[in-house]
C-alpha cells in the first residue's frame, strides 16, 4: 500500500511540475520565444560587456531603483547612465549573467530575470520588450544583513 501511495504522490508531483513548466511555456510564447530569446542574449551581452549605452536603450522609463537606500525614480536615460553601477550592481549583473533561457519565469507581470531582480514586458504600441523593474536591492537580498 505504501508503494502505490508513494507512486501516486509521485505522479501527482511530477504532474504539477510538468502542468508548471507547461504553463511558463506557454506564457513566454505569449511575449514570442524567439524575442523573449533575443533579448535576454542582448541584455547579458550587453551587460557583460559594460555596453551602458544598449542597455540603457533595453529600458521603459520611467524606471524605479534604490539609491542610497531610498527608492528613486530615473525619468530618462541620462538619469540612468548617471546611477548605472547603482541600478547594475554586481547583484544585478551576477543574475543576469547567470539567467538561462529555460529557466525564466513568467507570469501576468512579464518575464523575471533572477529572483525578481528585473522584469521585463512587452510595452508600447509596437509592443517592444522593455525592462520595466530593476530591484537592484530587493528586501529578499537583505535578509542577514
Amino acid at each position: 500500500m505504501r508503494t502505490v501511495l508513494a507512486i501516486l504522490g509521485l505522479a501527482i508531483v511530477s504532474s504539477y511540475a510538468a502542468s508548471g513548466a507547461d504553463q511558463n511555456v506557454e506564457c513566454i510564447a505569449s511575449y514570442g520565444t524567439a524575442a523573449v530569446e533575443q533579448f535576454l542574449g542582448q541584455l547579458k551581452d550587453a551587460v557583460a560587456k559594460g555596453d551602458r549605452i544598449q542597455v540603457s536603450g533595453m529600458i521603459e522609463f520611467p524606471i524605479v531603483v534604490e539609491i542610497a537606500g531610498k527608492r528613486s525614480t530615473l525619468r530618462n536615460r541620462s538619469e540612468l547612465l548617471k546611477y548605472y553601477d547603482v541600478a547594475f550592481d554586481s547583484k544585478v549583473k551576477g543574475f543576469i549573467a547567470k539567467q538561462r533561457f529555460s529557466d525564466l519565469f513568467c507570469n501576468w507581470r512579464g518575464i523575471m530575470i533572477g529572483r525578481g531582480e528585473i522584469w521585463i514586458t512587452l510595452v508600447g504600441r509596437s509592443k517592444k520588450l522593455k525592462i520595466i523593474a530593476i530591484n537592484n536591492n530587493p528586501p529578499w537580498s537583505r535578509e542577514g544583513k
